[in-house]
């Protein structure tokens, strides 16, 4: 049954001046009920029963408003297709298209429209993010790659901007961090001979450290090996140090790098959460070798050979001048 208004004329026969109007005197009614203060009691129960009857019609306005304007958006398409405005062929995009962009979005953090670049561009920018992400793209490369993006995203420039951005954000940084420590205490040093000192970069790295690229296992494996080469002893079983033919300090040990494993004592594997922090040894070697702390060799017959990386090797020939 249709619902009628206060004249008991349907709903489907009102005008959209007059549905609007409608549903905006229903919904004030609404937000005007009164309080139990307000009134006397026979006031409050007809404006109750007012209120009643215009929310079981609120749901019912809006239903009929939303059904004429998805009408009218459907002629106006038939509109436009009959006048040519719209191509009644359309392209279709394969899932793969549709799925690399989305993806292309998220790592660019930008909300691509694929339709905005034809086949030629939408294949050309997803081969150019493969190599972009293999750090293999020339200069010309890059500036394609990130033209395409930005035609997609109808952000021109955004790439500049943010460059731009992220070079601001590196000075204002460095000058903080100038700032920071010229107000640090200055102290004595006291380093007996095996001492390993770390520099502040440990503790800055581990302060702008991103999805675990440096962490507090890293610190400790980074002061262990400069120990243990200072020491010229080895904490990681079945190892020993050699004298390479260059006279070279080498720590070198047998089988792959997967396997290498401190000693017991060293490294506990505790169960216990709360326990002492385990050391997955052969992934820290890894982040220590990414961060040039560390230089990892294999040679033939299953021959590791361990080497302090250029950062170990400045630091202490900085610590040795004093």
């Amino acid at each position: 049954m249709a619902l009628r208004t206060r004249r008991d004329k349907p709903i489907e026969e009102l005008t959209d001046k007059q549905l609007r109007q409608r549903l905006a005197r229903s919904q004030k009614t609404i937000d005007d009920l009164p309080t139990a203060a307000d009134g006397s009691q026979a006031e409050r129960k007809a404006a109750l029963a007012r209120g009643t009857a215009a929310a079981q019609e609120v749901p019912q306005l809006r239903a009929e408003l939303k059904r004429r304007e998805r009408y009218k958006h459907h002629r106006e398409l038939e509109t436009q297709m009959a006048r040519g405005a719209i191509e009644r062929t359309r392209e279709v995009l394969s899932p793969g298209v549709i799925e690399g962009f989305q993806r292309l979005g998220q790592d660019v953090g930008l909300k691509l429209d694929v339709k905005k670049l034809d086949a030629a561009e939408r294949s050309a920018v997803l081969k150019l993010w493969s190599a972009v992400h293999a750090g293999d793209t020339s200069i010309e490369e890059r500036a394609e790659f990130e033209a395409l993006v930005e035609k997609a995203a109808d952000r021109p420039g955004v790439f500049a901007e943010r460059r731009a951005e992220a070079a601001a954000k590196r000075q204002r940084n460095e000058l903080l961090e100038e700032a920071h420590v010229s107000l640090l205490p200055r102290r004595p040093k006291y380093e007996e001979p095996g001492a390993v000192v770390l520099p502040r970069w440990g503790f800055s790295a581990l302060q702008s450290s991103q999805k675990g690229q440096w962490t507090v296992a890293d610190v400790g494996t980074v002061a262990t090996f400069m120990s243990m080469f200072e020491e010229r002893r080895s904490l990681i079983i079945d190892t020993h140090f050699e004298n390479s033919e260059e006279g070279e300090l080498i720590l070198v040990g047998r089988g792959s790098l997967t396997r290498i494993r401190f000693e017991p004592g060293v490294n506990p594997q505790l169960e216990a959460p709360s326990g002492a922090g385990y050391v997955d040894l052969p992934r820290a070697v890894e982040r220590l070798v990414a961060n040039q702390w560390l230089d990892v060799r294999g040679r033939s017959g299953g021959r590791i050979e361990i080497r302090l990386g250029e950062r170990a090797r400045k630091l202490l020939e900085r610590q040795e001048r004093g």
